[in-house]
Parts: C-alpha cells; sequence; structure tokens
C-alpha cells in the first residue's frame, strides 16, 4: 500500500495530465455528440485517435516556452514556434488523411485537400493549442515563482533574526580586544600578536560591505593571511599551508569573502599538518585578461568528519552567481582522500569599475595558462 502511495506521489504530474486530456476530449465528444449522435455514436474511439496532432502542438510548444521563454530569447521562440507549427501541419495531415480512415474505416471519407484552406485550419487550430499551453505553461511558472519567493522570503526573515541575535556592536569589541591586547603584551608576545589578530580579523569581517560590493584583494588578501597566521596559533605552528601568490595585487578589486571561504573550508575539513602533503594554495592575477585564479589541493582529514552544513561553499555558489552572472568558473574535483578547487573570477580595476567583463569562453580561448597545484603522486 505504502509504494504504491509513494509511486502515485511521484508521478502524480503525469497523471494530473492524462486525467485533463481525458476530461477534455470527453467533453469534446460530449459537445459533438449533441450535434451529430449517430456520427459520434459509432466512432467515439476514433476521436480519441484524432487528438493526437493537438496534444503533440500542446507539450512541443511548452518545450519551447521552457526553452526561450526564462531567460527570454525572441529570436530562437518564434523560429521554434514556426518549425512546430510546420511538423504539427505534417502531423495533422498524415493523421486526417491517412490514419483516421484506417482506424475508422466505415466512417466518411475525408474532404477534399485544399492547399489554402488545409493551412488556415491548422494554423488556427495551432494558434489554440499554442495559447493553451502558454497559458498552462504560465500559470505553474507563475506558481512555481510564488513559491520561490515565500521561500527567499523565509530565508531572508531568518537571516535576519540570526543576524540580530548574533549582532556584536564592531566598537565593543575593538575596544575589548584592544584591551585584552594592553594586559596580555607584559605576559606573552604571543598571545598578544594572537590578539591583535583576530581583532583585524572581526575588523575586516564587521566592517566589510555586506551587499556585494567590491574590495581591494589586497585586503582580502591580508585577511587570509590572518586567518593563517590565527590557526597556526591554535595548532602551535604545526599547519603545513603553501601560499603562493603570482601577479601584481595593486588596484584590483573583487567581491569580499570568497577566497577566504574556500581557505576556511580547507582549514576546517583538510588535512593541514601533514609535512608530506601540505596545503597548496595558489593565488594568481592575470592582468592579460583581467581574471584572478584561485586554486587550492588538499588532502581531507581521516576519522570522523566534522559537522559541516555546506552554507560556505553554497554561498560562494550564490553570490558569484548573483555578482558575476555566467562569467566565473568553479571547479571542484573530490576524492575519498583529497580535494581540488579551481576558481576563476573576473576583476575589477581601480577608476575602471564599469569595464565589461570578457565572456567565458573568449576567456578559456585566450587567457594565459596558469600553473595550477597538482594532486600529490601516490
Amino acid at each position: 500500500m505504502i509504494n504504491k502511495l509513494n509511486f502515485l506521489k511521484k508521478h502524480r504530474l503525469i497523471f494530473y495530465h492524462i486525467g485533463f486530456w481525458l476530461t477534455y476530449i470527453m467533453l469534446s465528444i460530449l459537445a459533438g455528440f449533441f450535434t451529430s449522435p449517430k456520427t459520434y455514436s459509432t466512432g467515439i474511439f476514433y476521436f480519441f485517435f484524432t487528438y493526437l496532432p493537438d496534444i503533440y502542438a500542446f507539450y512541443l510548444c511548452w518545450c519551447i516556452y521552457t526553452l526561450y521563454t526564462y531567460p527570454l530569447k525572441t529570436r530562437s521562440l518564434i523560429i521554434s514556434l514556426i518549425l512546430a507549427h510546420a511538423s504539427y501541419a505534417v502531423f495533422w495531415y498524415i493523421t486526417a488523411y491517412y490514419i483516421r480512415p484506417f482506424v475508422w474505416t466505415d466512417g466518411p471519407t475525408p474532404r477534399l485537400f485544399k492547399f489554402f484552406d488545409f493551412i488556415t485550419l491548422n494554423l488556427y487550430m495551432f494558434i489554440k493549442y499554442a495559447l493553451l499551453s502558454f497559458s498552462m505553461f504560465y500559470f505553474r511558472q507563475s506558481i512555481k515563482r510564488e513559491i520561490e519567493l515565500r521561500i527567499i522570503e523565509k530565508e531572508k526573515f531568518d537571516t535576519e533574526n540570526a543576524f540580530l541575535r548574533a549582532q556584536i556592536n564592531p566598537h565593543f569589541l575593538n575596544n575589548t580586544l584592544n584591551f585584552f591586547f594592553a594586559k596580555s603584551l607584559p605576559l606573552s608576545q604571543e598571545l598578544a600578536d594572537g590578539i591583535m589578530t583576530l581583532s583585524e580579523i572581526m575588523r575586516y569581517s564587521l566592517e566589510i560591505d555586506k551587499d556585494d560590493h567590491m574590495t581591494l584583494i589586497d585586503e582580502e588578501i591580508g585577511h587570509i593571511n590572518n586567518v593563517i597566521k590565527i590557526n597556526q596559533l591554535r595548532f602551535n605552528h604545526k599547519l603545513q599551508i603553501d601560499f603562493k601568490i603570482e601577479g601584481s595585487t595593486q588596484h584590483v578589486r573583487i567581491i569580499p569573502l570568497i577566497l577566504i571561504t574556500v581557505v576556511e573550508n580547507i582549514l576546517k575539513h583538510g588535512n593541514c599538518t601533514d609535512k608530506n602533503y601540505p596545503v597548496k594554495i595558489f593565488l594568481n592575477i592575470n592582468e592579460a585578461d583581467s581574471y584572478v585564479y584561485l586554486n587550492t589541493y588538499n588532502l581531507k582529514k581521516k576519522g570522523p568528519k566534522e559537522l559541516s552544513s555546506g552554507i560556505g561553499l553554497n554561498n560562494i555558489k550564490k553570490r558569484l552567481i548573483h555578482h558575476y552572472n555566467k562569467n566565473f568558473i568553479l571547479n571542484i574535483t573530490e576524492s575519498e582522500s583529497d580535494y581540488l578547487l579551481d576558481l576563476s573570477i573576473p576583476f575589477s580595476p581601480v577608476g575602471n569599475q564599469n569595464k565589461s567583463v570578457t565572456k567565458i569562453k573568449l576567456l578559456e580561448q585566450l587567457h594565459l595558462q596558469t600553473i595550477k597545484p597538482q594532486p600529490y603522486a601516490t
């Protein structure tokens, strides 16, 4: 019983469509029955076959709307609808003059074929079912977008509540850390350095613009170095991290907290203490194509995995799509033992933020090849 319910729930959309067409055909047959009872009583099964071209036109148009309306591609949409009408006309002709007489041998003979009359009636029927398909497609998309909007609003509400619960006055935090720094300086230089580094980390995290505005990559790199430094103190300088930078970082702007999220993910889930297999983080600023390339490689931690919500990586993808649309590359190669990430994002030079972004296909053909960290041979 449970399996049947699961099957019905999984395929309920198909049953909805089947039910719709059965109802539609039956209503059409009943409407015609009152006009011509004799014809509709003897050829009732034949009329089910008659609607095949119409059903074909309905779902073909549905597929076209799915491909070319979100986002709207006007030229492709028009050309596809014209081709759809041509194929519908051929299908309708074959059905009317070859299949129908075969299915209903004692029915009326097809009327004499006249090209203009045939095309006119065929175009009318195609427009009818194309509009019916569009109305149902638009209705379904409207419901889908309304659900997505409600989910987004709920996530926004939850995020705002979480932010309010976790909100800390930046000035209070900064003053408190400065107090701890002053008190710890006579006791331990390493402790004082750790407090100052933590103060710089918190300052950057709290003061950075949260609206995906640009930040200097030098500030992001400084934040990465501070995060690595504070973790070195946590693990008694046992972390093995090879962080290299190539290219000029001056006047380069990117959206903030993207690179650091990748590094924090490595520190959380990677094996960072093996001297034979240090973590590799390679950052290349390529002025030739105005792209920043981040390539990382690390071994995974062994033993029980640390609990993770996956918010970090999902957040990166959403912000990259939001800001760069499709003009970025994010590839992740993962196995049971290691993890490799390749990220390519365009940067905006200071004073030229409105410069158009190079298309990704052109990037793949023209950009200078970067030296990516390769997995260790086993």
